[in-house]
């Protein structure tokens, strides 16, 4: 008897299972593609005409674009049964160069019925004037493509190059000539000698982090007329980390809390936080590196080593001489041969009384 019931609710739920899930809604399509379009002309749009195949009105609750790129025009007002509508989608391609594949999602019922509806295409980019390819002026007749050359990790012994275009804006010749902030003998910049007036090129900045080296790279590099004086400098952002072969089993750091909470400060009194280091991989953790600004001391050495399995108790001790500071410098970052993540910022509450 048991056996019949089994076999009978299996039945109805295998039925239930494979039948049909009812829609309201039918398009004539739910894809578009706009295939290759100028950012110059502007706004493009599309109109996805769909019926209301149910036997009641139906109201679209919410259409949502999945850019800020993309925005739609559609009636919110209720549709009745077997009558047409359409929502037409708009696809902005200003600086959205090369592919694009954008989805508008619909509910209707409360959530239960979800349509998505996808434009797509290719975006050839406007062609720029000067000052729009190079907005960032050095100095007088030197502009760039970017204040900024962000190198992301970058492990011992391997090179990465970033580029930056250069564009003489004055109306003669520049020698070129440039200098880091900082004396760095792993950073190599590369540039024309000489660029005519309104002439453009690269300058090519190699950073190749010497075997041993760990630590945050954070320099400048300033490009200039020659014997001239300069001006701003390219930052030069990125980190030089072990180089560590991702593998199942290796060290893996996490900690516990996420942050140093020292609660309300005083200036000129000490204050303490302390967090868990655990290692939850089957390699010993190694500290390679610790980055501690000149307000907080703590109690962890450099090179230490925690177990598979272990934990360590990270102390610290905040002592600000002044009440002006800038947040987001202080933290503690730890860097680790934890392949997935080899920097890891433990960052800093705190409010000043």
């Amino acid at each position: 008897m048991k056996k019949g019931i089994i076999l009978l609710l299996f039945c109805c739920l295998t039925a239930a299972a494979q039948r049909p899930v009812e829609t309201s809604l039918r398009f004539d399509s739910t894809t578009w593609d706009f295939g290759l379009i100028k950012e110059a002309d502007g706004v493009v749009s599309h109109e996805f005409n769909y019926i209301n195949l149910s036997d009641h009105e139906v109201v679209l609750e919410f259409v949502t674009p999945g850019c800020s790129c993309t925005t739609t025009t559609y009636s919110r007002s209720p549709l009745p049964p077997g009558q047409a509508a359409a929502i037409v989608v708009h696809f902005d391609p200003a600086s959205q160069p090369g592919q694009f594949h954008q989805t508008v999602q619909i509910v209707l019922k409360g959530g239960k019925e979800r349509y998505n509806l996808i434009v797509e295409g290719v975006v050839a980019e406007r062609e720029k004037d000067v000052d729009q390819a190079y907005p960032f002026p050095l100095v007088l007749g030197l502009q760039v493509s970017s204040l900024t050359a962000r190198f992301g990790f970058v492990q011992q012994g391997r090179s990465l190059v970033k580029t930056v275009g250069i564009a003489n804006t004055s109306g003669r010749e520049i020698q070129l000539d440039y200098t880091l902030d900082r004396p760095d003998k792993d950073i190599v910049v590369r540039m024309p000698q000489a660029l005519q007036a309104g002439q453009t090129g690269l300058v090519e900045i190699d950073f190749s982090p010497e075997p041993g080296r760990i630590g945050t790279l954070d320099n400048g590099v300033a490009i200039f007329p020659k014997g001239e004086a300069k001006g701003k400098s390219v930052a030069l952002e990125g980190y030089a980390v072990q180089t560590v072969d991702k593998k199942p089993g290796a060290a893996s750091l996490r900690f516990q809390p996420t942050q140093l909470d020292f609660g309300k400060v005083k200036t000129g009194r000490k204050a303490k936080a302390s967090v868990t280091l655990f290692n939850d991989g089957k390699e010993d953790l190694k500290i390679l590196k610790m980055e501690i600004p000149d307000a907080i001391t703590v109690n962890v050495k450099q090179n230490a080593s925690i177990a598979p399995g272990k934990s360590m108790k990270l102390e610290a001790v905040l002592l600000l001489k002044d009440k002006y500071f800038r947040q987001d410098e202080l933290r503690v970052r730890l860097f680790t041969n934890d392949p997935n993540r080899p920097i890891r910022d433990i960052v800093c509450r705190l409010s000043v009384n």
